[in-house]
């Protein structure tokens, strides 16, 4: 049985990418972070499993007062993190190809986003975002003062034991 869901779709996921490095503002992101954020984007409904610090209790109550959707839940997000790896890599590898994305960083596992201007009917599809990804948007700028360890040990998607807390 064949099913599709954007979170395995390369295209869906560069449009993702591109969503977050447009909220980014020319910022450097390491990768982890960046597919962190992304995974959120694919699964909005895992938010409310983070663990929020507590400057971000309000952003807390946006994703604890939604209601649970037994059909939204997976059962394990961190395995599924793992699987959309692949597609996340081949995404920015495309978005490398065509200069939206600094390569030379890409290969030091950091994302940032060119002064390559993208077309008008894109950049319109991206700023027109649903208040759930809107919701995704403010998470990720209220952790992007957090260590990528603690990203990483707040979601439980990546593995944090053995980097390095500075």
């Amino acid at each position: 049985m064949l099913v599709y869901h954007p979170a395995f779709d390369i295209y869906n996921c560069a449009f993702r990418m591109l969503q977050l490095l447009n909220n980014m503002k020319g910022k450097e992101i390491e990768l982890d972070r960046l597919r962190i954020w992304d995974f959120y984007l694919a699964f909005p409904n895992e938010a409310r499993k983070i663990k929020f610090p507590l400057d971000l209790l309000d952003l807390k109550k946006i994703f604890k007062n939604k209601p649970d959707n037994p059909y939204e839940d997976l059962i394990d997000p961190k395995r599924i993190a793992e699987r959309m790896k692949p597609f996340q890599v081949s995404a920015l590898r495309y978005l490398a190809s065509y200069g939206l994305i600094d390569n030379n960083l890409f290969l030091k596992n950091i994302i940032k986003r060119t002064e390559i201007e993208l077309p008008r009917e894109l950049l319109t599809k991206i700023e027109n975002i649903s208040t759930e990804k809107e919701n995704i948007i403010k998470l990720v700028q209220g952790f992007s003062d957090l260590a990528l360890w603690g990203i990483k040990e707040r979601t439980g998607l990546l593995e944090f034991r053995y980097d390095k807390k500075n």
